[in-house]
C-alpha cells in the first residue's frame, strides 16, 4: 500500500511539471507572427525612405552655400553690371562662379575669396525635366530672385550638385563682366581702404570756439569737467518723462522708418512664345498704403519714373519695366527695393532656302580632288583610284570618294526645333597613295525670307578614311561636324539666335550617325540629313 502511494504521488508531480512547460498555442504563434510582419514592414519603408531624405538635407545645404556665394559674387561688382540678368541655366550661373577677374582688377581690389573664382570648376548641376515620383525636392534658380530656391514642382530643376573630375583643369576665363574694382589702399585719406569714386573728401573740423559752458581747451585732458548749470524745479521742461527738447511726454527716441513692400508686376517677366507674348502688364501697390504715405512708380527700358495710375502698361520685346513704392511720409517709411521683369518674344518662326558651297580641301601631297558646285545640288570628290602595276600599266578601281549637298527649303520653322536644312549623299570609294582629303568646308549661303537677313554658315567638315578589314563598322569611312554650333547669328526682338547643325540617318543599310560623326560603309553610298536648328538665348 505503501509503494502504490508514492507512485501515484510520482505521477501527480510529472503530471503537473508537463502543464507548466506546456508550449505556446496556435492563436499565440500566429500573433507574434502578424506583429513581426507589421514591424519589418515600417522598417523597410523608413529604410527605404532614407537616400532620398539625405538627398534633400544635402540638397538643401548645397542650396544655402551656392545662394552665400552668389550674394558675395553680386556683392562685389555683380549686381552693379547686371552680371547674372537673364540667366536661366543653373549651370550657367555655376559657371558664372568659375571665372576670375582680370589680373589689373585683382591687384586693385581687396584681398579674399570675392576677388577671383568662388566655386570649384569641378561643380556641375544634375537636372532633371519632370518632378520625383516620391516628391522630393529639386533646386531651382529664380532669375529675378538671383538665387537658388527648392521646389517640388513640375518642370528643369536641379535634382543634385556634384563634382565632375573632367572638369578639374577647365579654364573657365576672366569675368569681365562684373563690375570694375572701387577699393584701394589709400595713404592720403586716413583710411586703410578708400573709394575710388570721385567723391568730394570729409571734411576734419577742428573746433574753434569755446564760449559756454564747456571747456576751455577740448584738447586737454587734464581739465577738470565743468559743472551742470543749475536747473529751475518750476521748469516743466526738467520733469521726467518730458523729453526731446522740451516736449511733454515726447519721449526721444526718433522712430525707425519702415520700408515699404516692393510692388507687383502682373505678368512676371521672361520668355515667351511668339502667340502667348503679353501685350501689357499691370502693377500692384502689394500693400502700400498710398494716398499721402506713398505713390506706386514705374519706368520702361530705364527711362523717367511715372506714377502710375491703373492704367495697363504697353509691352514690345524686349521691354524691361521697373517698379517701385515710393515714400511720402519719410518719417515713418522709406522706399521699397525695385522689382524689375524683362520680357523677351520668340520669333513665330524661320522661312528660307540655302544653297552650298564646297571648298578649302585639305589633305596630304598626293591629294586629288574635283569641285562641281551648282544652285541645288553641289558635289565634293577626292581621291585616286588608279593603282600603278608598273611598267605603265594602272588598276583603275574606278569609284572614288564623293560627299554630295542638296539644299531643302524651310518655312515657319520654330526656334530650338530641328529641321532639314539639306541632304547629304556620302559615297565611300577606293582610293590609294593617301590622296584623299583629310577636311573640306561646305559654306551655305543662307537665305532668310523672315526674318529678312542673309548669311553664310561655314560647315568644317573632317573626312576620316579607314583601313578595309572583315570588321564593317571599323572599316566605315567617317564625315565629322567639327563645329555643330556655327558661327551664323540672328538677332530678332532682342534674342539672339544661333544655327546649330547635327546628323540624321536616311539610310541605316549604308551608314549611321554617332553623335557629330556620320559613320559610311565600305562600298556604301548613304544618305543622311544635314539636321539645323535656331537655338535661341532667352
Amino acid at each position: 500500500m505503501k509503494n502504490t502511494f508514492a507512485i501515484s504521488m510520482l505521477r501527480d508531480s510529472r503530471a503537473a511539471k508537463c502543464q507548466a512547460w506546456a508550449g505556446f498555442s496556435l492563436v499565440e504563434i500566429m500573433t507574434l507572427i502578424a506583429i513581426m510582419g507589421v514591424l519589418s514592414t515600417v522598417a523597410v519603408m523608413m529604410i527605404g525612405n532614407q537616400p532620398a531624405r539625405v538627398r534633400e538635407i544635402k540638397l538643401s545645404s548645397d542650396v544655402a552655400s551656392l545662394n552665400q556665394l552668389v550674394a558675395a559674387y553680386l556683392a562685389d561688382g555683380g549686381e552693379d553690371s547686371r552680371a547674372l540678368h537673364g540667366l536661366t541655366s543653373p549651370q550657367v550661373v555655376l559657371d558664372k562662379l568659375k571665372r576670375t577677374r582680370p589680373d589689373l582688377d585683382v591687384k586693385r581690389q581687396h584681398t579674399g575669396a570675392t576677388s577671383g573664382r568662388l566655386v570649384d570648376t569641378r561643380l556641375k548641376a544634375r537636372t532633371s525635366t519632370s518632378a520625383p515620383r516620391d516628391g522630393s525636392l529639386r533646386a531651382r534658380w529664380n532669375t529675378q530672385k538671383k538665387r537658388f530656391e527648392l521646389t517640388n514642382a513640375g518642370g528643369t530643376a536641379v535634382t543634385e550638385f556634384y563634382f565632375d573630375e573632367s572638369l578639374r583643369n577647365t579654364d573657365f576665363g576672366y569675368d569681365t563682366a562684373r563690375g570694375t574694382a572701387r577699393k584701394l589702399y589709400n595713404k592720403d585719406r586716413g583710411w586703410v581702404w578708400g573709394n575710388l569714386a570721385a567723391t568730394s573728401g570729409p571734411t576734419y573740423n577742428t573746433p574753434g570756439s569755446t564760449n559756454g559752458p564747456g571747456t576751455v581747451d577740448p584738447f586737454n585732458p587734464n581739465e577738470a569737467v565743468p559743472a551742470p548749470p543749475a536747473t529751475d524745479p518750476d521748469d516743466d521742461d526738467n520733469d521726467p518723462g518730458n523729453g526731446g527738447g522740451g516736449n511733454p511726454g515726447g519721449g526721444g527716441t526718433t522712430p525707425t522708418p519702415a520700408t515699404l513692400p516692393r510692388p507687383s508686376i502682373s505678368p512676371g517677366g521672361g520668355t515667351f512664345n511668339y502667340s502667348s507674348f503679353p501685350t501689357s502688364v499691370t502693377l500692384n501697390p502689394n500693400g502700400a498704403p498710398g494716398g499721402s504715405v506713398s505713390r506706386l512708380e514705374y519706368r520702361k527700358n530705364g527711362g523717367a519714373w511715372t506714377a502710375y495710375e491703373g492704367t495697363a502698361i504697353s509691352l514690345a520685346s524686349p521691354d524691361q519695366v521697373d517698379a517701385r513704392n515710393v515714400a511720402l511720409d519719410t518719417v515713418n517709411y522709406r522706399d521699397s527695393s525695385t522689382n524689375r521683369a524683362s520680357f523677351y518674344r520668340l520669333i513665330s518662326g524661320f522661312t528660307g532656302n540655302s544653297t552650298g558651297t564646297w571648298g578649302n580641301a585639305n589633305g596630304g601631297p598626293n591629294l586629288v580632288i574635283d569641285t562641281q558646285n551648282a544652285v541645288d545640288q553641289s558635289t565634293f570628290k577626292h581621291g585616286n583610284t588608279k593603282l600603278d602595276l608598273g611598267n605603265g600599266e594602272f588598276l583603275d578601281a574606278g569609284t572614288e570618294n564623293v560627299l554630295s549637298f542638296s539644299r531643302r527649303p524651310f518655312d515657319t520653322i520654330v526656334p530650338n526645333t530641328w529641321f532639314a536644312l539639306g541632304e547629304m549623299v556620302m559615297l565611300n570609294g577606293t582610293t590609294f597613295y593617301s590622296s584623299e582629303a583629310d577636311g573640306v568646308t561646305l559654306s551655305v549661303n543662307l537665305n532668310l525670307s523672315e526674318p529678312a537677313q542673309t548669311g553664310v554658315v561655314h560647315v568644317n567638315l573632317g573626312l576620316i578614311s579607314t583601313e578595309n578589314t572583315s570588321d564593317r563598322t571599323a572599316s566605315a569611312d567617317i564625315v565629322e561636324l567639327r563645329n555643330p554650333s556655327t558661327d551664323f547669328t540672328a538677332i530678332v526682338d532682342g534674342v539672339t539666335y544661333r544655327l546649330e547643325l547635327s546628323w540624321a540617318t536616311l539610310d541605316p543599310g549604308a551608314g549611321v550617325a554617332q553623335g557629330n560623326q556620320f559613320l559610311i560603309y565600305e562600298g556604301a553610298s548613304a544618305r543622311a540629313e544635314l539636321r539645323a536648328r535656331f537655338v535661341s538665348n532667352r
